[in-house]
């Protein structure tokens, strides 16, 4: 039970004491504050003669000084009424009296600690008592200058010393108020550690890096912890290894949501068996970070109950029923004389419904002749047993798949021909066989055929025209800017697009066509029985008319588009392996004409294929012949015109031919996997420059590396990114990666983790190209982002996107710099509206290493 000052024996008298031993005012305390006010003998007389100056003006002074008081409304609501009200003015006249009586014994202290315990129980705040502190000194000097206003001297120490009294005084009274504060915080503190150490279920407390800050002494007996095993505080794993429970602490620790009956297994020594607790996991929060409370139970009795009554029920179900199938004892006429109760469980009839019937009445009418075939060959001694699957219906009307096992018995007793059927439901299995026979030829996503079923529809075609002399056209299909939609909106969203394009493309086309999904954001349509390429320019002009309409997804209004190759059989192709490959160099023809068309297959287009295969192979041997290069485009602080970042531009002078930009590139890169090699040799060579200038003795910069979502994604970027830093021996605040909007929404939780660790080393995170994406403010917020780069579109044709990205990074109190400056306007705008740094053409191209330098050693040069 909790425990106050007024439980303590003699009340509030004995609380003042205990307050005045804990703070440690005694005489020699007392003495120092006094001196340390200059609180003496004569600062005593001249109080004294003040007292005895007001004398009568008492009255008058309580009157003004509660006129004001009562004048705000959290103080008047505590006073009840005006009799109230008449004895405080009393009692107000009495204490301020008592300040400048001249008498400051030990009396005299107590009672300024009482007055400030008083305070603190009735939750007077702080403010309003120092508030009529300061209304006291207003009005007395007020009445002290109309006596003494012949003589300002006598004046003079009249105010210092009661500047000296009060000062004493309400040190004394603050001190009370806000040590019985703390203690009272104390004894709440100790209350609940008694009731949290009495807890009858188990609690450990873990911070956000998984190491135990504390557990109660019912988990502790529960773990076996031994006695100050804890102060070190270990990571949770050490204490108890489980899966389960890693699981459920990250995800409580990472979306706040309460986890329950998370289920321990922990193994018993020697003999004893398992043991099970079950834990509930909270999330609070505590000086700004969060805390995980685990709390408890051992549930091991339950469990091994609840293991015990199983075992129990199986033994009675087993020992009633005879096996785990249904079993029935016929007549030779095929009716049922005896059942159990699986086989009334498994066909949904009552014992005493099933007693009514013959063997003919329940089977499926498909497969009745053969069973009664098998039935008479049993009676009749031509087979001992017979092993069938087939089909029983059920008492709704629902035919069933069973596995019938029969065999003939004659009665001891009565001699009669008796036929035992073993009867098991099979009708799971056999739906997990349509459902195997159906995925192997489907796709999962969609339900279209896949790949496997394309290719023998696609032969039957051809086989069939042929026989006829027609044509068959084969659609590749392929949808424009896909990633784009994963990227922003997230994967579900992706794949309710898929889904969403499959159904319209099912719709769209003939009962005889096949549509089928190649894979990704990829279709294939087979059209049987063409006339002609015509009738293929057709039908593919009616599906980017009416298949690629707006959609929502993820409250986004989003407007699919799509790009179709086209090769027709007999004259692209002879084969289904020929007919495809032409018609996907075709869509990449169409989708490289922007998108939104559709072309047929044309035999130049293979030469354009081989290029890019040409063009990924050189890009895996760019690096090893030194073709990449980095070009740095300076960030200038507007403030000063001095160049204060750079950012690494990626390019590539393959032998033999111009150089190519990011552009030409960076997708294929992308898709390839070749840009995590890529981007950590863009990083380590970005450090590296940056290393050489800052040896060079050139001020220190900041330089800014992009990086891409298969980068940020990487299993191991954190640590890659830590070693370069290092071997560069350069500061991780120095360091800006810059990441896409895109990139934020894909995988947004692995993005997450991945960013704060990032963040953690002291690199600093840009969010570039600003605006051009889907995340929203929420996103923006949570990620942890230092910079917003407004893309260089805004800053050409949108002032007032400007305008709110930088109002936005202000509000968020982040760093701004607006990309492709490239005239005087722009300069000016964008300083009007307070964007500090810039980059582009109107500041400087993007420029060699060696430029960078020269640049810099003439800046530096002209520094004042």
């Amino acid at each position: 039970m909790l425990t106050t000052y007024d439980d303590e024996p003699g009340g509030l008298d004995t609380a003042v004491e205990a307050i005045a031993r804990e703070i440690g005012l005694d005489g020699a305390e007392l003495d120092a504050r006094k001196a340390f006010l200059e609180l003496g003998a004569d600062e005593v007389a001249v109080l004294r003669d003040v007292h005895a100056l007001l004398g009568a003006d008492g009255d008058v002074f309580s009157d003004q000084f509660y006129e004001h008081l009562l004048s705000f409304p959290a103080l008047r609501a505590l006073v009840p009424d005006d009799a109230t009200v008449a004895h405080l003015r009393h009692v107000q006249s009495g204490y301020f009296g008592s300040l400048t009586a001249g008498e400051y014994g030990e009396h005299y202290i107590r009672d300024r600690l009482r007055v400030g315990l008083a305070h603190q129980r009735i939750g007077l705040e702080p403010k309003w008592y120092i508030g009529a502190y300061r209304k006291y000194v207003e009005t007395i000097t007020a009445l002290l200058w109309q006596r003494l206003e012949g003589d300002p001297c006598r004046y003079r120490a009249a105010c210092d010393a009661l500047l000296k009294i009060v000062s004493f005084d309400m040190g004394l009274a603050l001190d009370t108020y806000m040590h019985a504060g703390q203690r009272s915080v104390l004894q709440y503190r100790n209350y609940l550690e008694q009731i949290i150490g009495a807890m009858p279920a188990g609690l450990i407390v873990v911070d956000s890096a998984g190491r135990v800050r504390s557990a109660n002494a019912t988990m502790c007996a529960m773990l076996d912890i031994a006695e100050g095993a804890l102060e070190a505080h270990p990571p949770l794993t050490d204490l108890i290894a489980s899966p389960e429970l890693a699981d459920g602490v990250a995800t409580a620790l990472a979306s706040g949501k309460p986890q329950d009956n998370v289920v321990v297994t922990l193994a018993g020594d020697g003999d004893e068996g398992p043991r099970w607790i079950e834990f509930a996991i909270r999330r609070t929060s505590q000086d700004g970070g969060h805390l995980l409370l685990l709390i408890g139970q051992d549930i091991t009795f339950r469990r091994q109950t609840r293991l015990r009554l199983q075992e129990s029920e199986e033994f009675f179900r087993l020992t009633f029923t005879q096996a785990a199938v249904g079993i029935a004892l016929l007549s030779r006429e095929g009716r049922f004389v005896r059942v159990n109760r699986k086989l009334t469980q498994i066909l949904g009839y009552a014992e005493s419904e099933l007693l009514q019937r013959f063997f003919h009445q329940i089977t499926y009418q498909d497969d009745l002749l053969e069973d009664r075939a098998l039935i008479h060959r049993l009676v009749e001694g031509g087979i001992g047993d017979f092993q069938r699957e087939t089909r029983w219906v059920c008492r709704d009307g629902r035919p069933l798949w069973v596995a019938l096992s029969a065999s003939a018995m004659r009665e001891a007793a009565s001699g009669q021909l008796r036929l035992i059927v073993a009867v098991e439901d099979i009708s799971l299995r056999k739906q997990a066989e349509e459902a195997l026979t159906r995925m192997a030829n489907h796709d999962a996503l969609t339900g279209l055929p896949n790949r496997a079923l394309l290719q023998d529809r696609l032969a039957r075609a051809v086989a069939q025209a042929q026989r006829t002399g027609r044509q068959v056209g084969v659609m590749f299909i392929d949808l424009d800017r896909f990633k784009q939609v994963n990227d922003s909106l997230g994967h579900e969203a992706g794949d309710q697009l898929i889904i969403e394009i499959a159904r319209r493309l099912a719709r769209a086309l003939r009962e005889s066509d096949t549509v089928a999904r190649q894979g990704g954001d990829e279709f294939v349509v087979v059209l049987p029985d063409l006339g002609g390429a015509d009738d293929a320019a057709l039908v593919a002009a009616k599906l980017l008319d009416g298949l690629f309409q707006p959609l929502v997804l993820s409250g986004q209004e989003v407007f699919p588009t799509g790009s179709i190759g086209i090769a027709m059989y007999p004259r692209d192709g002879q084969d289904a392996h020929a007919l495809l490959k032409a018609a996907d160099t075709a869509m990449y023809r169409a989708k490289g004409g922007g998108g939104q068309r559709f072309r047929f297959y044309s035999a130049d287009m293979g030469a354009q294929v081989e290029e890019q295969l040409r063009l990924e192979a050189l890009l895996q041997r760019a690096r090893e012949r030194d073709e990449l290069a980095l070009l740095y485009q300076p960030q200038v602080d507007i403030a000063t015109g001095r160049v204060v970042g750079l950012e690494a531009l990626l390019r590539w002078q393959p032998a033999g031919r111009a150089m190519l930009e990011p552009a030409e590139f960076l997708d294929l890169a992308e898709e390839t996997g070749l840009i995590v090699p890529i981007g950590e040799w863009v990083l380590a060579t970005a450090l590296a420059r940056h290393a050489a200038l800052r040896r060079a003795g050139l001020p220190p910069l900041r330089i800014s590396v992009n990086m891409s979502a298969r980068q940020l994604h990487h299993h191991d970027v954190v640590e890659t990114v830590a070693r370069l830093l290092e071997r560069a021996d350069c500061d991780p605040s120095r360091l800006t990666l810059e990441i896409t909007e895109g990139v934020l929404m894909h995988h947004p939780e692995q993005a997450f983790d991945t960013m704060s660790r990032l963040a953690a080393l002291g690199v600093q995170l840009a969010l570039d190209d600003f605006g051009t994406g889907y995340s929203s403010l929420s996103n923006l917020r949570r990620f942890p982002i230092h910079t917003l780069k407004i893309d260089r579109s805004f800053v050409a044709d949108d002032e007032a996107i400007v305008k709110a990205v930088i109002a936005l990074a202000r509000s968020m109190q982040l760093n701004v710099i607006a990309e492709g400056v490239e005239t005087r306007e722009q300069l000016a705008f964008l300083g009007a509206q307070g964007c500090a740094q810039m980059q582009g053409y109107y500041f400087s191209a993007p420029l060699a290493a060696d430029d960078v330098e020269r640049l810099l050693r003439g800046q530096a040069a002209s520094a004042p």
